[in-house]
């Protein structure tokens, strides 16, 4: 949580817009979604918490989105 100008705002982390990144790009076969995601892998990427990104994607069974998202973050 943040705020501006007196009133709160949520915030949310890279690893979480990674996250509903990759599980719209499941729901709806975006490749933009996976391309926004690699795009913010590869700027982000030595900043990123890798367990907890790792750990949701299980949960979530978001592997082959993850994986594509990586490759679109190679250079």
């Amino acid at each position: 949580m943040g705020d501006v100008a007196g009133v709160p705002i949520a915030i949310a982390t890279p690893e979480d817009v990674i996250i509903a990144k990759l599980e719209w790009a499941k729901l709806g076969d975006s490749r933009r979604q996976i391309e926004d995601a690699g795009g913010i892998l590869r700027v982000r990427a030595a900043d990123l918490d890798r367990a907890y990104l790792e750990r949701w994607i299980g949960r979530l069974g978001l592997e082959a989105q993850w994986d594509a998202a990586r490759r679109a973050a190679a250079p």
